[in-house]
């Protein structure tokens, strides 16, 4: 194999700036990160919308919010708003139709009730607002998780419907997961 052949098998791995740079994010916006973990898209997202925005940080596990915390206050971001919530059980404490974009990213996989963590995306986007929706591709692949923990393409389609949203539009995160933006 010739080294112009290799070029074109570069493996691509989620970049949250070159993901966000794709969005029709602006300052100003709030922007609700459900499973937020330690921050990934949390402070591309946050840098983005600027001052005069806001993310809500959500997760359940503790010791992610105050890992993200931490470098939040290192990186200078003050518009972070990030508490602890299990989505599956009950809503979050984010006012309805409140936030122009929620991301749900590399999460549903790790959830039984992907009906109610959309169902509270949903909840809390305005009208004509976008969720963008990253998981894992449904294919054997050499790392992530277990096929039997990957979310099916096709039963997400069906909740996504169930709960008043569209896709409307697919783009291109990675060779390893899969990025939709669905709109309410």
């Amino acid at each position: 194999m010739n080294l112009d052949n290799r070029t074109n098998l570069a493996v691509k791995f989620l970049n949250p700036d070159e993901i966000i740079s794709k969005l029709e994010i602006l300052s100003g916006m709030k922007v609700a990160h459900f499973g937020c973990g330690t921050g990934f898209f949390t402070f591309s997202v946050a840098k983005k919308v600027g001052d005069d925005g806001l993310v809500y940080a959500v997760d359940i596990q503790p010791s992610k919010i105050e890992t993200m915390q931490s470098q939040a206050k290192m990186l200078g971001l003050n518009n972070i708003d990030a508490f602890r919530a299990n989505l599956e059980e009950k809503a979050t404490k984010i006012k309805s139709e409140s936030v122009d974009w929620v991301f749900i990213i590399n999460m549903l996989y790790q959830n039984k009730k992907k009906q109610e963590i959309l169902a509270e995306a949903q909840r809390v986007l305005k009208a004509g607002g976008k969720i963008l929706l990253i998981d894992w591709e449904n294919k054997d692949q050499s790392f992530g998780p277990e096929m039997s923990l990957r979310v099916s393409q096709d039963e997400l389609s069906v909740i996504i419907g169930n709960n008043d949203l569209a896709i409307w539009k697919k783009i291109n995160v990675g060779n390893f997961h899969f990025g939709w933006i669905l709109k309410k």
